[in-house]
């Protein structure tokens, strides 16, 4: 398994062997898994679909701007999410920004609270899958401190608040991917306020979502027994 050594115009090529079955991967998330740049427009490669070009899978990228854990199954994306998971052999959970940006997660009384909801709504796929898929839950990206800050939402005191929330989420979310035996993909460390990589202070720009496609596409087949 290769990954290149830098980042090119396009997509890099990825060295991975697959299984000879075909593979189908389900991701459910909010705007960063539907590609949401915070530019004003989304990602032409949004991570999900690059991963699936890698990787050679078919992929059913579920992604809802704004979406959390609190009301994703409102989404129409849930629906699809339901209809894909049947034949799914991994299930990506995306979510948690905006429980910490919009639903106010920020400490650890609140922050608890989030992590029976995602629990929910990973065992009501688990319950409708006939593959047994494996399940993996994504770590959730820091807020980007460095200019430019996007100003219209935030102050550089917010963003650090909200920072503290995301990491008392992912430390939650590593301990329930351990407690249920899933997959907790740390990728948002490499990532983290590296601002080259972000389009406004929440989403990554198309240069970022290239780079969590390939951090995510040899832990994913890993997952497919690659």
């Amino acid at each position: 398994m290769t990954l290149p050594p830098k980042e090119g115009e396009g997509m890099p090529r990825l060295d991975v062997h697959l299984p000879s079955s075909t593979s189908h991967i389900v991701c459910i998330g909010d705007s960063i898994t539907n590609g949401d740049t915070g530019l004003g427009f989304h990602a032409s490669r949004p991570w999900p679909q690059s991963v699936g070009r890698l990787l050679n899978a078919k992929v059913t990228a579920c992604g809802h701007d704004g979406a959390s854990t609190v009301d994703y199954r409102s989404c129409p994306e849930y629906g699809q999410a339901k209809a894909a998971v049947p034949s799914a052999d991994i299930i990506v959970f995306g979510l948690g920004t905006n429980d910490v940006d919009l639903e106010h997660a920020r400490d650890r009384d609140s922050v608890a609270k989030v992590i029976p909801r995602l629990e929910s709504l990973v065992r009501e796929c688990i319950g409708d899958s006939t593959r047994n898929p494996e399940i993996a839950v994504l770590s959730v990206l820091q807020f980007a401190t460095e200019e430019p800050i996007f100003r219209e939402r935030f102050e550089l005191a917010e963003l650090e608040q909200l920072n503290q929330g995301v990491d008392l989420l992912n430390a939650e979310y590593r301990r329930m991917c351990r407690r249920n035996h899933w997959h907790f993909i740390d990728y948002a460390s490499n990532f983290n306020q590296r601002r080259e990589y972000y389009g406004n202070s929440i989403h990554p720009n198309q240069r970022g979502y290239d780079f969590i496609a390939r951090i995510l596409a040899p832990r994913l087949a890993g997952l497919l027994g690659a």
